[in-house]
């Protein structure tokens, strides 16, 4: 999701210091998600141009990632999406190439594709690598560094992002299945799973703008309604087993059941204000937010930024590209993406 404290000029774009908790908004209901025709790309690097199309393992991801997330649904306020580097075409003779999916382009993540054997042509990393503009690219900053490695090697690299929070089945529609699976739940890597998972109807707590036909019930953030209330005890549970992580922070607010949960990938404060909820999930808020949310009588569980986003690359997103693209492409997971912070 978006950085804590985003600049934005759109309604509930601005970060402040503190949720808007005293005036509750209506979260704007979805519609049934209908298989879009391909959308056009407005923007330079969304758009599949000659020279991607003699790039075919490029060209066939990004046609593939049009349809599970159109980056017009990307909030470009801030974010930077699409392609962030583009590689000269591989050599059409190498029969077996790859796609690798990853949060962060780490150098742990650029070491380990490089030295797959799946031959990988194409890093698709949820968090854009280039975020604010670039005055130079040299060996001199570890990040750039990696940028520069995959070029020589041939590899592209695709983020989808914001895109991929608000798309219907994307991240944030996965973390609704966090929080109300009782059991944990197998890897949705069924086409019924997905095409479910799609067609949930949890509300939207921020509606995407100038979506593209098929898309209209895409959003930022979900709020679930649980079937059954749940304690704060069960809720950290449950969120720990079906992220499979060994903590979590949280604050309780009461020892009232929990019925409602308010969900957004990443950092949720500017998605999350105006929405009225039992409990609040997400990767951080800061301190005061916090305090905030505990004086309206809120509860939060907050996962380190990155934990609300990662396993939905294993549990959705590489299934679903398999499914999208042609059978010749290897689809795998970077085991060396992790979250940066440990609990010691």
């Amino acid at each position: 999701m978006r950085p804590l404290c985003s600049p934005r000029t759109i309604r509930l774009a601005t970060c402040t210091s503190s949720p808007r908790l005293a005036t509750s908004r209506i979260v704007q209901p979805r519609s049934a998600v209908a298989v879009p025709a391909r959308s056009i790309m407005s923007q330079p690097n969304w758009q599949i141009t000659e020279t991607v199309k003699q790039n075919a393992v490029l060209a066939d991801t990004m046609q593939a990632m049009h349809r599970i997330a159109p980056l017009q649904l990307a909030d470009t306020s801030f974010d930077n999406v699409g392609i962030l580097l583009q590689a000269p075409p591989s050599d059409p003779r190498e029969e077996k190439q790859g796609i690798m999916l990853a949060i962060d382009l780490t150098t742990a993540v650029c070491d380990e594709l490089l030295a797959s054997p799946d031959n990988v042509k194409v890093a698709l990393v949820y968090h854009p690598i280039i975020f604010r503009g670039l005055k130079s690219i040299t060996f001199a900053d570890p990040q750039q560094t990696s940028l520069l490695r995959l070029a020589a090697a041939g590899v592209s690299v695709y983020c989808p992002h914001t895109s991929l929070d608000a798309t219907p089945g994307g991240i944030n529609d996965w973390l609704g299945k966090v929080v109300s699976s009782e059991k944990p739940f197998e890897q949705l890597s069924t086409d019924k799973a997905l095409d479910e998972l799609r067609q949930e109807p949890w509300p939207v707590l921020s509606a995407s703008k100038n979506t593209p036909s098929g898309y209209e019930a895409a959003g930022m953030g979900r709020l679930i309604t649980l079937d059954q209330p749940q304690t704060f005890e069960e809720m950290v549970r449950r969120i720990k087993q079906n992220l499979e992580l060994d903590h979590v922070q949280g604050c309780k607010a009461s020892d009232t059941p929990i019925s409602t949960v308010a969900v957004c990938a990443g950092s949720g404060s500017s998605v999350f204000a105006g929405v009225k909820a039992d409990l609040y999930l997400t990767g951080e808020l800061s301190h005061h937010e916090v305090l905030a949310y505990k004086a309206a009588g809120a509860s939060v569980i907050v996962t380190n930024h990155t934990n609300t986003e990662r396993k939905y690359l294993r549990d959705v997103l590489q299934h679903w590209l398999r499914r999208e693209l042609p059978a010749q492409y290897s689809v795998s997971v970077s085991k060396a993406d992790a979250d940066p912070l440990s609990v010691f």
